[in-house]
This record gives C-alpha cells, structure tokens and sequence, in this order.
C-alpha cells in the first residue's frame, strides 16, 4: 500500500534527490519551503466535504497521534471511539486505538486510556440481529447508542470516532451503506468530531481518491500517510475543518522530519503523477478483474467464506466449516505460502488473506497473478 504507483520510477524519484541536494534534510519546523504550502493547498482541494486545512506530519502514525490530540483539545472531552480490528499505527497511542490481539498491540491497551471500542460492522460477521424498530437504522450504531452510551460512558464526555473506512489490514472489510447514515447522524446528535483514517484506503487504493467518497461521507479530519509519498518518502498529513484544526494553532504537531523538503517534493510529484495518468480508472479496471476471478474461486470452494474486494483492497477469508464460520488460519498459510512459491506476495493477516495491487498494474497481469492464486487454493482443497 506504500508504492501505490509502482517502484523505481524517475519521475518521483528525482525530485526527492534534488531536494536532498539543495538543502539536505532540515528541519521543518525551522525552514519552511513554498513545497509545503503548495502540497497544503492541493491536499486540501481534493479532500472531501468542507475539508480546509492541512496539518504536517511525519506518516500515518504521526497523522493519527496528532488527530487524537486535537479532536481532545478542541472538544475539552477525553474519550475517542474506534473499532474492533482497526490498525492505526505502532506507537502506544494507535496501538491502543487498534484494540487488537497481536504483536503490534498487546499491552499497549494498558498503557494508554481513554479509548472505547465497538465491533466493526462486519455484514459477513456481525454479532447483532438486525437493526432494531425505531433505532437508527444500522445494528452497529444501535449497539453504541444503546449499550455504550447508556453503560460505559456519557456521550458528553466523548471527543469523537476515529475509523478506517475499510478495514485494510484487518481484512478488507468495508461497513454496510446503513452503517455510515447512522454513524453521521450520531456524531452531530452528540456534536461528536468524525475523523477518517485514509492512511491505508487513501490516494486511489479503495476506488476513489478518498475511500469515504465511496459512500458521500464528509469527515472532519482525515489522516493521510503511506501513498502519499509514492514510495519514495515518508511522509503524513492530517486534513480538517475550520472548524477543529483552526482553533488549535498553539498545539504543537509534527516533529522534527516531518515534511522533509524531499518528503514534499515526492508527494507533489505523486499528485503530479495522478493528474497525468488515469489511476483511478485503473483501479476500477482491477476491481472488475478480482470481483471475477476471486467471485469464481469461492463459487469452487465453500471453504472460501467470503471474498471482499474494494478497489484494489482485495481478500480472501478462509473458514473450517461454511456453517459456523469458524476461520481456518492455517489453511490460509498454507495458502500464502504457496503464492509466495509462485511469485506473489500476500499479506496472511489475523482475518485473511489480503492482495494489495500496484494501483497501476496491467489488468491483465492481475489477472495472471489470481489464476496463480487460485492455482493454489485448487492444490489445498482439491
């Protein structure tokens, strides 16, 4: 997901060198360059919604940190909302948001408060019945209007939600179109600010520029990172409102290489490369391959739960039993390890088996890419 447009090309490469050659790697903090008011600027005009500031940070983690700090300070609440299965990055703070089980994590939930959690909306694994009568409209959102805010927590003293619009390591799992209604309409019944983690869904992989686009959702911040930097750089953003990152010009963000002049002239150069070439209608391209190819695989196999594909997100979920659904993680290994065998590299996750494609790679080489897969699932399940 961090060399969205392919490696070792020139074009992004060479303005990041001659940068470095320029000025070396000073502090942003003690030297603005025109880079990073001009990757401000274009940020901002193709966020989503009323989007109208830009925050600098170092990559995805840093975005995320500094967007729990200010939706903190410019509410005065203490709490923020994420979900099961999230990843927001490895410092004490996002790996506490995450609320996983795994290496990244464990511990950390113990160090850092001030988080509550509640289930993805899962459709393929939810553990609700459907939507109550009179509730919002969406199981998931019932759950935390009616459990957490009537339990755990009064909804006065919560900041806001911070989520990934699709779950990317977590499996490719994208939340129903009922879930974002009601997730937005209970954000401003309790003035709750609503943050988007595009760290891994942004820039183009989801289908859309934005991956909240999707579904016409309009955030208050948006966390940027990995793509930004086409695989040359890092580097992160934080995008916002007037309304939260205006109010928060005393807060120190960033940290001392956040915004290189190199990690600026890489993204402007990346954003360059979107405007010339058609990358997102490549990603459609690539999802109408996988839909197909992958939609064919799990009509052979039962073993296959479930196939998800957003853009250029694409997974495969692999179960012991078509009926309870009980997940079969090594099945799933064996699996990835076969594809390596073969050439390809797969991210085996805690949920499945993730293909993540070069945003511009040929349909037709992913096509031979997921006969090669599915070359592999047929040897495993006959």
């Amino acid at each position: 997901g961090s060399v969205p447009l392919g490696a070792g090309r020139a074009d992004l490469v060479d303005p990041a060198v001659e940068w470095i050659r320029r000025v070396g790697n000073e502090d942003s903090h003690a030297l603005a360059t025109e880079g990073m008011v001009e990757l401000a600027e274009r940020l901002v005009a193709i966020a989503p919604g009323a989007i109208d500031r830009a925050d600098i940070a170092l990559n995805g983690t840093e975005a995320v940190e500094t967007a729990i700090r200010i939706m903190r300070r410019a509410t005065g609440r203490p709490i923020v909302l994420a979900f099961h299965g999230g990843y927001h990055g490895e410092s004490v703070s996002t790996a506490a948001l995450g609320a996983e089980i795994h290496q990244i994590s464990w511990g950390e939930r113990a160090l850092a408060g001030g988080f509550m959690h509640a289930p993805y909306p899962n459709p393929y694994r939810s553990p609700f019945a459907a939507p109550r009568a009179g509730g919002s409209g969406d199981a998931t959102v019932d759950y935390i209007r009616d459990e957490l805010l009537f339990h755990v927590v009064d909804p006065a003293l919560v900041a806001g939600v911070i989520i990934e619009p699709v779950l990317g390591s977590g499996g490719c799992i994208a939340p129903p179109a009922s879930f974002w209604a009601a997730l937005s309409g209970l954000c401003r019944e309790h003035d709750w600010l609503l943050c988007a983690d595009e760290v891994k869904t942004g820039m183009g992989r989801s289908g859309t520029m934005f991956a909240v686009e999707r579904w016409g959702v309009e955030p208050d911040l948006i966390c940027m990172g990995k793509a930004l930097g086409g695989g040359v750089m890092p580097i992160g953003a934080l995008l916002g409102t007037e309304r939260v990152l205006g109010g928060v010009g005393d807060l120190s963000t960033g940290s001392t290489w956040s915004w290189l002049p190199a990690s600026v002239a890489a993204a402007l150069a990346t954003l360059d490369a979107y405007g010339r070439e058609d990358v997102l209608g490549n990603v459609a391209a690539l999802e109408a391959v996988a839909v197909e190819r992958l939609g064919a695989l799990a009509r052979r196999h039962d073993r296959i739960g479930e196939v998800r594909v957003v853009g250029c997100f694409q997974a495969v979920e692999f179960v012991a039993d078509p009926d309870t659904r009980e997940r079969d993680p090594g099945l799933q290994e064996r699996v990835a390890d076969g594809i390596l065998r073969r050439g390809i590299i797969a991210d085996s996750s805690t949920t499945s088996l993730n293909l993540q494609p070069s945003l511009l790679m040929p349909p037709a080489a992913l096509e031979t890419a997921l006969d090669l897969v599915a070359g592999v699932v047929d040897e495993e399940l006959g």
